[in-house]
């Protein structure tokens, strides 16, 4: 929508990106199984709990342990293709920092979701470094705050399946010192956040579309709203039953994949729009 797009630099930004999230997800399950929070967790769901391929002998500590060194190997070399052929300090920083935040996630010495940051971590790295990064790419450096702003509902969403999806381990993550918000927050403070969460993802959209910055088909990210509360509704009715809570936490995903599903048709009309009538604005300027 900003008049560039490279396909091939977006098949690598995708791949590398899609690296990076596996070298971060294998990782976790070898720091989790170093430090005891999986070999705690006597409740694992479809949705929480690890992997449990370590736990199940399915594959060793070593061979997850190399696993995940490749993956990062590869999001590293994907990266470096990138830099070098954008030329980029802007990308150059938002790839670094996408290495640190991933790989600081679970290992030491940083274990951020030890440190009760692991959602504040996945936001950031889903949310403003995935979008800016992808961002860069296509425009060879250059920064803009429409990405940054799009990127907030889905960092927010992103962020609340982690939140949603540690409750049934709180109690055996917080016998490993996993200190996650569900472990530090009580109930209601932990159902107020989710609440909260939502609420600013939302209105994000609103006031970027009221604000200029976020052209007018992104409210129909708003319809993702009575899935919001029906994982509300879940989270009251089943929060202390980690199997009875395992529908909302499919619903909370579906949730996220809607409204992002729905910001991409959204771009998809701006972009139809600028083809048919050159002229014509979707934004409120």
């Amino acid at each position: 929508s900003h008049g560039s797009f490279e396909l091939g630099a977006a098949i690598l930004t995708v791949v590398g990106a899609a690296f990076l999230h596996l070298g971060l997800n294998v990782a976790n399950d070898v720091f989790d199984t170093i430090q005891g929070a999986d070999d705690l967790n006597v409740t694992p769901t479809q949705y929480s709990g690890g992997s449990r391929v370590i736990q199940y002998g399915l594959v060793s500590l070593r061979g997850m342990a190399t696993l995940a060194t490749a993956f990062y190997a590869l999001a590293g070399a994907i990266g470096i293709l990138l830099l070098v052929t954008r030329g980029s300090l802007a990308l150059l920083v938002i790839g670094v920092l996408g290495m640190i935040v991933s790989i600081g996630y679970t290992a030491p010495p940083l274990k951020l979701v030890y440190r009760g940051l692991g959602e504040i971590a996945v936001a950031f790295g889903f949310g403003p470094l995935m979008l800016l990064g992808a961002y860069v790419v296509q425009t060879s450096g250059t920064v803009s705050p429409e990405p940054l702003v799009a990127s907030v509902p889905v960092a927010l969403l992103v962020a609340l399946i982690l939140y949603v999806n540690e409750i049934p381990d709180r109690r055996s993550d917080g016998k490993a010192g996993k200190g996650t918000l569900p472990v530090r927050l009580s109930t209601e403070s932990v159902v107020r956040g989710y609440v909260g969460a939502v609420a600013v993802a939302f209105a994000v959209v609103v006031g970027g579309v009221a604000g200029g910055i976020l052209p007018i088909p992104t409210l129909v990210a708003l319809a993702g709203i009575p899935l919001a509360r029906q994982v509300h509704r879940g989270l009251r009715r089943s929060y202390d039953q980690p199997y009875a809570l395992m529908a909302t936490m499919g619903v909370n995903i579906r949730l996220h994949m809607v409204v992002g599903g729905l910001l991409i048709v959204a771009y998809g009309v701006v972009l139809v729009a600028g083809a048919v009538a050159p002229g014509a604005s979707l934004f409120l300027r």
